[in-house]
């Protein structure tokens, strides 16, 4: 099967957010291993570029899950709370993309900031 085939198979089966018994054993019975391979590569891709990760630590107000939303309309957010990873703030991920507004991540930049004007 040809590339683009599998690439939109993955992103039909990320879009309908379901893949039956018989579709998955369909899909085993017609792939070669190199063809399963790049179909899973693929298909995971596709749900890391439609869904969203918002980590925070504490509460998240109603009114910044709201702006959050709105920043990323077409995408499936996914707001988890992980206390150990986030000290304060909010880091998104989407994509191959980080947006870190966490109060680690802002001392981090000021850090690199400094040592790159020493």
């Amino acid at each position: 099967m040809k590339r683009a085939q599998i690439k939109e198979l993955a992103k039909s089966i990320v879009e309908s957010g379901e893949l039956s018994q018989d579709g998955l054993r369909r899909v085993f019975s017609l792939f070669t291993r190199k063809d399963l391979k790049m179909f899973s590569m693929l298909l995971m891709n596709e749900i890391k570029d439609k869904n969203v990760t918002a980590n925070f630590a504490g509460d998240l107000s109603e009114e910044s899950k709201k702006r959050i939303l709105s920043l990323f309309h077409n995408k499936k957010v996914v707001f988890r709370r992980d206390d150990a990873g986030v000290v304060a703030g909010v880091r998104l991920e989407y994509g191959d993309f980080i947006m870190d507004y966490s109060v680690a991540g802002i001392i981090q930049r000021m850090l690199n900031d400094v040592k790159e004007s020493i």
